[in-house]
């Protein structure tokens, strides 16, 4: 492939004359080849979990729509950053992400705030508790203290929640931090989706609007509802840490 590179009237113009790559555009304010650059890459990154070994650039094709050839330069170019590595043939993400993605919060110092109300609830129900944030279409696993007793689904940090999930419901509430509204949560019996497993979630409140929900999740046998009272003095005490007023 030949790359050329021109300026016009102050312009870049990117051509390709394989007409391989999709960013023969020209740089305006609304749109410049450097950002279709960061979006295909950014796709890659996505979709790159839900490949499997055998055909993976393939399946990466189908699920970005990004030519092929301009997957391959995208990954060797993420592999240089450092962002995916290539392990016997397999892309995978690099684990030097998952230092990245624990210094996101979408408010200053509320790992650290949370870390601590977690290991705490934790200690006082067994249960696994985790906060959960929302995201720009989901809702996302921030940080989570593991139970006494291992879940049938995931709740590792990064994790997604489905809408129907305890947080998913508290979050999609979108009521204000009234006094009425702080009492109340959300219990959730997951039977029908995977058996034995069991969620209570509530509301919490951060500076300039933001909402998180605080959740803890059991085995059937210890209801997570049975210990509602602790997870909404838990987020109490959260929101206080964080500067809140209650």
């Amino acid at each position: 492939m030949v790359l050329a590179l021109s300026a016009t009237d102050g312009q870049m113009v990117f051509c390709s004359c394989e007409g391989e790559m999709t960013m023969s555009e020209e740089s305006t304010p609304d749109r410049s080849p450097g950002r279709g650059v960061i979006e295909g890459a950014f796709q890659l990154l996505h979709a790159l979990p839900q490949t499997t070994p055998n055909g993976q650039v393939a399946q990466l094709v189908r699920l970005t729509r990004i030519p092929r050839p301009t997957v391959h330069r995208l990954l060797a170019q993420l592999r240089e950053a450092g962002a995916v590595d290539l392990i016997e043939g397999h892309w995978t993400l690099a684990s030097g992400l998952m230092g990245l993605a624990r210094q996101v919060e979408p408010y200053a110092g509320l790992r650290e705030s949370a870390a601590d109300v977690l290991r705490m609830l934790r200690a006082g129900t067994g249960a696994t508790a985790s906060l959960v944030v929302p995201d720009s279409s989901s809702f996302v696993v921030l940080e989570t203290v593991p139970g006494q007793t291992s879940l049938p689904v995931g709740h590792r940090p990064g994790d997604t929640m489905p809408h129907f999930s305890a947080p998913g419901l508290v979050l999609a509430d979108q009521r204000g931090p009234s006094s009425q509204h702080r009492s109340i949560g959300v219990s959730s019996d997951h039977s029908a989706v995977q058996e034995g497993f069991t969620c209570y979630a509530v509301p919490v409140f951060l500076p300039s609007g933001r909402r998180a929900a605080l959740q803890i999740a059991s085995v059937e046998s210890r209801p997570a509802e049975r210990f509602a009272p602790m997870v909404h003095r838990a987020a109490a005490s959260l929101q206080r840490l964080t500067a809140l007023p209650s």
